[in-house]
This record gives structure tokens, sequence and C-alpha cells, in this order.
């Protein structure tokens, strides 16, 4: 006869956001401080959910202009692509003057002449390569197939050691001595872009039309508008909105007949699996964790005593 078990199941949901617009013009750095004082943070809009309560505050407090939101560049985020060494005041510099400039808004990405210049990683150039395996000028191998940064970074990681580095006016000089021979290059220099003030990974960001453009030479904060992002100067003056974090967690019960495979640890991941699986079906996973909770004497499940 097959035994009938009780499953517990925890399911922990966390609303990331619960969102409070600050009807005061201000920086975007004193909004920053507001919100992480007063609140979490500066809002952070990723989820369908999140953009419904966003829309929600934005009606409820009427307001029919820009915004603050937590959105930020990391304009001083450059490093070389090896061992991720980052450039920081007092290292080797050799950009030409004006450069990093962001020119468009897009320029995350590092080349080579005389000097260095920022550029939009996907543009296509010859590369310049290291191999540790060398030394002196020959550990620089110069690429002359046009690649993407991104791609460079992989042919050299996979063929070489990296992307090359100039680490001093000796490294800049032989990567010169590359550049002559096969023009403007990338070499290992990058950053990050576009942040969220708490650390969320910012992806898919709903930019207007022609955004971020980087109009104003400095537009390094963002704003938003009836539901997209704008790029602006730090130092305007905006309302803003901060957000809350909190969490609820609901038990479901479920009742299962089983021939006692269900104790065995494989079959009790594949149940949670599928579980998972069928609330993401449903649209219910976003910021859910699905857990089992395990009963005082170490099971996850027991047998039910039959009624009498």
């Amino acid at each position: 006869m097959s035994p009938t078990g009780l499953v517990p199941v925890a399911i922990l949901r966390t609303v990331l956001h619960k969102y409070d617009l600050i009807m005061t013009g201000v920086t975007w750095p004193v909004a920053e401080n507001y919100c992480r004082v007063t609140y979490n943070d500066l809002a952070t809009v990723v989820s369908d959910t999140d953009w419904l309560r966003l829309k929600k505050e934005t009606a409820d407090k009427n307001l029919a202009t820009y915004a603050w939101v937590g959105l930020y560049n990391d304009v001083n985020s450059w490093r070389w692509s090896l061992n991720d060494l980052p450039l920081k005041y007092g290292t080797y510099t050799c950009w030409y003057s004006g450069e990093p400039n962001n020119l468009g808004g897009n320029e995350a990405c590092g080349a080579i002449g005389d000097t260095w210049w920022d550029a939009p990683c996907t543009g296509l150039r010859p590369f310049i390569c290291y191999n540790a395996n060398f030394s002196g000028a020959a550990r620089f191998i110069g690429i002359t197939t046009p690649l993407s940064w991104p791609q460079a970074q992989a042919y050299c990681r996979e063929h070489h050691t990296d992307l090359a580095s100039a680490l001093n006016s000796s490294d800049q000089n032989m990567l010169v001595q590359v550049w002559n021979i096969q023009g403007v290059s990338w070499i290992g220099l990058y950053r990050d872009t576009w942040k969220w003030s708490d650390g969320t990974i910012a992806s898919n960001l709903p930019w207007a039309s022609g955004q971020p453009d980087n109009d104003y030479g400095n537009a390094n904060c963002a704003v938003v508008n009836n539901g997209v992002f704008y790029d602006t100067p730090c130092n305007g003056l905006f309302s803003f909105f901060c957000h809350s974090i909190y969490m609820w967690s609901q038990t479901v019960r479920l009742q299962v007949k089983s021939d006692g495979s269900v104790f065995d640890p494989a079959v009790q991941s594949s149940i949670l699996e599928q579980m998972k699986q069928k609330l993401k079906e449903h649209g219910m996973l976003e910021n859910t964790t699905v857990t089992w909770r395990v009963q005082p004497y170490g099971n996850i499940f027991k047998k039910k005593k039959d009624d009498l």
C-alpha cells in the first residue's frame, strides 16, 4: 500500500520595492543620501510589478515631469582586463586630451593610437594581445582582424593571456609600435556602464528613443518619465523616488501518495524544480524563493495518520 506524505513547502516571496515619491527638487547625490538614510535607497525599477507600483505612486502624487531613480553611469570604473586591475588616480595613464569623454553616451572600451581614447565597445578594430610566456616587445601581439572589444578579449584569452595592458611608459611605447603597424587598436581598457545605486545589476533598461546620449557631456545620472529613462547631469534638480524593501512568506501544504521514493533527496529536488516551473509558467516565480520546510526530526515528508 502506498504511504501518504504531507509535504510542507515554504515559499518566501521578496517584494523588493515599495516606492515613495519625494516632491522636492534636489541633485542626484542628495537624493541618494536622503533615500539611504530615510528608506533603503534611491529607487531601483526592474520588474513589471516595480513599474506598476512606480506608476501608481506617480499618479497618486500627480507627478507630470521627470524624477530621479537610482540609475547612474559608473564613469570612474576604468580598469584593465588582465586581473581586473583598476585604473586609479596615481597610476599610469595616457589619455588623449579631453578623453575619456563618453561621446554619444556609449563609450566604455579603450583603444590606442599614440594615446588612449574611449570608444563604443561594438566597434570593429584590430587589437593587441598580451602573452605572459614572452618577454619584452614580443609579449604584445598585434592582431589585424577587426573585432569588437568583447570578441577581441575572448580571442586574446583563448590564444594568449589577455588583451594588452599599458601599466607604464615602457609598455605604452611598445604598444605604440604595434599601433604604427596596424592602426588604432583595442587594448584591455574598459569600464562598467549603468548601475543601480543599491547594487542591482542593470539590464534591459527601457531608455527613451536616442538615450542615453550624454548630450551635456556629463549626463551620468538617470531620470524617469512615462516609463522610460533619460540620462542627464547629476547636478540637476528633480523630485525623486525612494524605495523600501520588505518581504513576506507563505507556507503551502500538499498531500501526495508515494511508494516511499519521496524520501530520496534527488526525488525531493526534482519535485521542487517542477513546482518552481509551474510557478514560473503562471508568472508567480518573480522575486520568489521556494524551499522545503524540514520537520523537527529532520525529514521533509511525514506519513499522514489514517482517519479514524
